[in-house]
């Protein structure tokens, strides 16, 4: 499979591995709602914080919408948008890179772009998620000709793109969503509902099928049917808008929440097809360019559990305060009254801490047991320990192999030759296992020989332990 030359392209594709883990710690005075609520706020490089999220996230993310820099050449003071093409391909493949092993199997990741970089985002997913799990190229018209465009010395730009991959097509999941009659009544006419039963005909649908079906769905009181599309209209038909994409009484989230419009709003209604298309409630939704926090709004309105990374001081000055009003039941914008949402639920906001290792190689002394437990699961295993998981020695067992990590005091001694050492005592005091055994410790005084005896693999923190 072809794929794109850049300066620096081989360090770009060792940048993933080289990004360090660090911990993420959490902001009680900037997290709002129910304490239990498992979405997160994240303020922090969004390279570091996706690499953070893999010990406890991996394979878990049912569904990814990102609206990265369009490298438009027309920087915006919050949003570096004037990367050199080739730095932009650098910070783009390795964020790829980790969003791809945070998805799910039959998860889809959403990426919105625009000509500037459009065909050179297709080759770069092309080569990370593969060509075969590519969808869908989704045209979305961010509005209709008039006013200035209309002065333009060439073709007139009317539309952004969508690229839609899937983590593995067999299992992809996708509920196709149609768009009711409702949705476009005040845009189409009798005669264009005449339309769409010859557009129905069209499809390969029988005349008397597509009539029969229009027909009973009247009598019923059911919402008609209009075949999904990817090409998707910011009018009226489609509620979808390209400017003040979000409103409230007539307003931009921005002017809602008196701070500065940032240029690239997306729409709730755009980001609430996509999910309701990919997504179950209940599922869990990221979004690693958090902007304004749309993507978590919906998500959160819609009853799926969400993650929002954003660098930039707006994920204070945005996103928080318009998350806080969605949990509090006073924000009335975009899909709130489709959704009924009234309120409720919360957040956690997190930032970005210190690495779990450092220069040189030695544990971090902040890190504490969970989190060195998760990471070594994930290095060993390839997959997220839960953030509920129980404080044991014993942190699982993976395809018949235990894992077992002594550290910090977990067994309750703190003595050099108890709880981090591996001795016969210590291991008499081990939760059992009928099978291979990986054990995680400071040192142990039993022989190479007595170890495979009782089919034991020692590994020595901090030595042994991969930065994966």
């Amino acid at each position: 499979m072809p794929w794109l030359e850049w300066h620096n392209r081989n360090d770009d594709l060792k940048a993933t591995a080289k990004t360090p883990y660090h911990l993420l710690q959490p902001i009680q005075s900037l997290s709002h709602g129910d304490e239990d609520a498992p979405n997160m706020l994240i303020q922090g490089e969004n390279l570091e914080a996706l690499k953070a999220l893999l010990p406890y996230y991996a394979g878990q993310v049912k569904c990814i919408f990102i609206d990265p820099p369009y490298n438009t050449k027309s920087a915006f003071e919050l949003y570096d948008d004037n990367l050199e093409h080739a730095k932009w391909l650098s910070m783009m493949y390795p964020r790829l890179e980790l969003l791809r092993e945070l998805l799910a199997e039959d998860g889809s990741i959403y990426a919105t772009i625009d000509f500037n970089e459009a065909h050179y985002l297709k080759v770069l997913m092309d080569e990370v998620f593969g060509r075969k799990n590519f969808q869908r190229e989704i045209i979305w018209r961010i509005g209709w000709l008039s006013g200035y465009k209309t002065m333009a010395k060439n073709y007139i730009r009317n539309h952004d793109t969508i690229l839609y991959y899937s983590k593995n097509a067999e299992k992809t999941y996708f509920q196709k969503e149609y768009i009711e009659r409702k949705d476009f009544a005040e845009r189409f006419s009798d005669a264009a509902y005449k339309a769409l039963l010859s557009r129905l005909t069209d499809l390969g649908v029988s005349k008397k099928e597509a009539s029969e079906f229009m027909d009973a769905a009247q009598v019923e009181g059911l919402p008609e049917r209009y075949p999904l599309e990817d090409t998707w209209n910011s009018s009226i038909y489609d509620k979808l808008n390209s400017i003040a994409v979000v409103s409230f009484s007539g307003e931009s989230v921005s002017k809602m929440l008196g701070v500065e419009e940032l240029k690239g709003q997306k729409s709730e209604a755009l980001i609430r097809r996509i999910l309701r298309s990919s997504t179950r409630p209940g599922d869990l939704v990221l979004d690693s360019f958090a902007g304004t926090g749309t993507t978590g709004a919906v998500a959160h309105k819609m009853k799926r559990r969400w993650i929002m990374i954003e660098r930039g001081d707006h994920a204070t000055t945005h996103v928080a305060p318009r998350l806080k009003l969605v949990i509090d039941g006073q924000e009335q914008s975009g899909i709130t009254k489709a959704e009924d949402w009234q309120g409720g639920g919360g957040f956690r906001f997190y930032r970005l801490g210190p690495k779990v290792f450092d220069d040189n190689g030695r544990i971090n002394p902040e890190i504490k047991f969970e989190h060195l437990a998760a990471h070594i699961w994930f290095a060993e295993t390839g997959t997220a320990r839960s953030t509920r998981a129980m404080k044991s020695p014993l942190l699982g067992v993976h395809n018949g192999t235990a894992y077992y990590l002594l550290y910090n005091g977990i067994l309750g001694d703190k003595t050099l030759a108890g709880g981090n050492m591996l001795t016969m005592k210590v291991l008499a005091g081990l939760p059992k296992h009928d099978g291979p055994m990986v054990i995680y410790g400071e040192g142990t005084n039993m022989t190479n020989d007595r170890l495979r005896s009782l089919g034991i693999k020692f590994k020595k923190t901090p030595n042994d332990i991969r930065a994966r």
